[in-house]
């Protein structure tokens, strides 16, 4: 390459990287894979909060003693850039889940999810699902747990502690399956099953309870300004799906219902988001069964009326698993995309529109054969941290990542404009591969290779460095096959990671 092809190069990479930074669309600021069963079995993220002392709290499932047992609810304590402080986990008898958590008053935790009990002798197909809760202290040590139920499936998505210290759970009660439906081909119509709110005392006994449409399935709630609450999930009628939207007064009595659909779709609510005008809900769209669907944004007024509703995806499925409110009024939707089977296989998917819902920027991540993003919080520093799963041919691991703009970044800042860390090559990678970086203002700069687990392995690099294009070379051959993590720092601070996949 000649001098001046050189210096075109490096003029069209930076004229891309000022386009990129001057956007402001969030990035990837950290990214952690934990593998936490010993047998390399399931380790699964439903549901991460911010703790007061600004790390994270997550829960979902792990098998804790290998192939010797069956999933237990998981409960990971990290720091505020992933790394784990501690594990804990709960078990009851088969199979059991955490599918919502929350820091309580008293620095502890409540977990809601659900316990499969065995009732006969095949445990597969003679089983029960209660609605379990797990109080724990601020280091995940029991104080108490309940179980809830009858004959038949019943399970809680979400658990929000109240102002009296008492707590409410939603989810669905006599579902025709063991587990909360992920998408149209898990649904059943059993006529028995129906959304539910229960509220508890501080100590889990049941103060009220409130059960709504026949057909109904409760997926997500929210407490409203008025000390009410706001569900949504699904309602099916004669075998169609419909988003189910329910705000109810203080003790859960209905105060209005809206069934949202769209002519002959099937329509799929999974979560929601409360705004200063009314509600957002997030899910998907789509025809039966193998057709594909489509992530689904709905925004209704305070009375859920509809005010628009708008699809996203490709040729492929695509769902929306969770929303949050971005800081010009607009959203950022989490989900999987180029999905098989609905929600089987595909990406993670991160993508922003506006306040009409009009797309904006967009992120995937392709770690494994299954990659799941779950759940998302909005974090002290107006970021996002999120929760998911990486699903291989057998077992997988939990992943969590922070997505923002770096706090104190503003556009134009010299940060943004000293340095660009591109694909290394090749990616995936047996051996070694090259790692291509370049300097676009005069400083020091380091190359570091991180573990899964944040942990660093190795600086390629540590020196100053003037306006250039670089490469290193990353020789692996001594380190285990896996995923790890390229980070480029400049003057101290981290601008750009990347991931690259080792295999042996």
């Amino acid at each position: 390459m000649t001098c001046k092809e050189s210096l075109l190069r490096l003029a069209a990479l930076l004229c891309m990287f000022f386009v990129l930074a001057s956007a402001q669309y969030p990035d990837t600021l950290w990214s952690r894979i934990h593998s936490i069963s010993p047998a390399g079995d399931v380790d699964d993220g439903k549901s991460i909060k911010q703790t007061s002392d600004g790390g994270y709290i997550i829960t979902g499932a792990c098998v804790p003693d290998g192939l010797v047992s069956h999933a237990d609810v998981l409960l990971l304590k990290t720091d505020s850039v992933g790394s784990i402080q501690w594990v804990t986990s709960f078990g009851i008898e088969f199979m059991d889940e955490g599918l919502s958590v929350d820091q309580t008053f008293d620095g502890g935790y409540i977990i809601g999810g659900r316990a499969l009990l065995v009732t006969g002798p095949n445990p597969y197909s003679d089983n029960q699902s209660d609605i379990w809760l797990v109080k724990t202290d601020s280091n995940g040590d029991t104080v108490w747990t309940q179980t809830y139920g009858g004959i038949g499936h019943d399970y809680c998505t979400w658990v929000g502690q109240t102002a009296d210290s008492g707590y409410v759970v939603c989810g669905t009660m006599n579902s025709g399956r063991s587990y909360p439906p992920t998408c149209f081909l898990e649904y059943t119509q059993s006529a028995t099953e129906c959304a539910f709110l229960m509220k508890t005392d501080p100590m889990g006994q049941i103060v009220w309870t409130k059960t709504y449409a026949i057909g109904s399935y409760g997926n997500y709630a929210r407490q409203t300004d008025d000390g009410g609450y706001i569900l949504t999930g699904i309602r099916v009628s004669n075998d169609q799906p419909d988003i189910y939207l329910v705000k109810t007064d203080s003790v859960g009595d209905t105060l209005w219902t809206r069934t949202i659909g769209a002519g002959d779709s099937l329509e799929f609510g999974k979560t929601l988001q409360i705004i200063p005008d009314g509600y957002v809900i997030g899910g998907h769209i789509g025809p039966m069964p193998l057709a594909g669907v489509d992530g689904l944004v709905v925004r209704t007024d305070l009375s859920g009326n509809v005010l628009w509703m708008n699809s996203y995806g490709d040729s492929l499925s695509d769902v929306i698993n969770s929303i949050e409110v971005a800081p010009d009024g607009g959203f950022l939707l989490f989900g999987n995309t180029n999905c098989l089977f609905h929600v089987h296989s595909g990406n993670m998917w991160i993508f922003g529109v506006d306040a009409q819902g009009i797309p904006l920027w967009q992120r995937t991540y392709d770690f494994a054969l299954n990659d799941y993003c779950w759940s998302s919080i909005t974090t002290s520093d107006g970021c996002y941290a999120v929760a998911g799963y990486l699903g291989y041919i057998f077992g997988g691991d939990l992943w969590q990542a922070k997505i923002g703009i770096e706090p104190g970044i503003e556009e134009g800042s010299d940060k943004n404009t000293q340095g660009i860390l591109l694909a290394n090559y090749p990616n995936p990678f047996s051996v070694s591969t090259e790692i291509h970086y370049v300097v676009s203002q005069p400083n020091f700069i380091s190359i570091e290779i991180y573990d899964a687990l944040g942990r660093k392995i190795n600086t390629l690099v540590n020196e100053f460095c003037d306006v250039g294009e670089y490469s290193v070379n990353f020789d692996a051959s001594n380190i285990p096959g896996g995923v790890y993590f390229c980070g480029l720092r400049v003057g101290g601070n981290v601008v750009k990671s990347t991931r690259m996949l080792l295999t042996r």
